[in-house]
């Protein structure tokens, strides 16, 4: 059961990367405006598959963590590869961003908000266990949370 939990896990998360692969490759402002929404895609997958555990829904697998903690990894360094990021994105002609301007005005407020996001994953991926993993996922959220409460406007 838990290979297929983990398969299943890494198949959602993997789809939401080549998703994430294939709009990262435009440059237009909605181009990737709409590949950094499915960088956040991408994120929401893997934290929905690590809350599941950490909710006992499904049982604890480390391999699906370790997928989960790679997913947002990756999802992020293509993201910042291909500039979905540039201040460039802070419009789109026909694609509306949740994005703040406050991204581009405090990029150094942004910059420290994606570290702490950084290390928080990189702590859930290095966790060898179900109570390291569920001390450490605390982070995870609350590095999304303020990063969303800060940079994000409200829907």
């Amino acid at each position: 059961m838990k290979k297929t939990i983990a398969a299943a896990v890494a198949l959602a998360i993997g789809a939401g990367i080549i998703g994430a692969g294939a709009g990262l490759a435009a440059g237009t402002a909605d181009e990737l405006i709409t590949a950094r929404q499915a960088e956040m895609k991408a994120n929401m997958a893997a934290m929905k598959a690590m809350v599941s555990m950490l909710k006992g829904e499904t049982p604890y697998d480390a391999a699906a963590v370790k997928a989960a903690a790679k997913s947002m990894a990756d999802a992020q360094a293509e993201g910042v590869a291909k500039g979905v990021w540039d201040a460039a994105t802070q419009t789109g002609a026909t694609v509306k961003t949740g994005a703040k301007p406050e991204i581009w005005s405090n990029a150094a407020g942004f910059d420290a908000a994606w570290k702490t996001f950084d290390t928080a994953v990189a702590a859930i991926a290095a966790t060898p266990d179900e109570a390291s993993f569920k001390a450490a996922f605390p982070a995870v959220g609350a590095a999304c949370k303020g990063c969303h409460e800060t940079f994000r406007a409200a829907e």
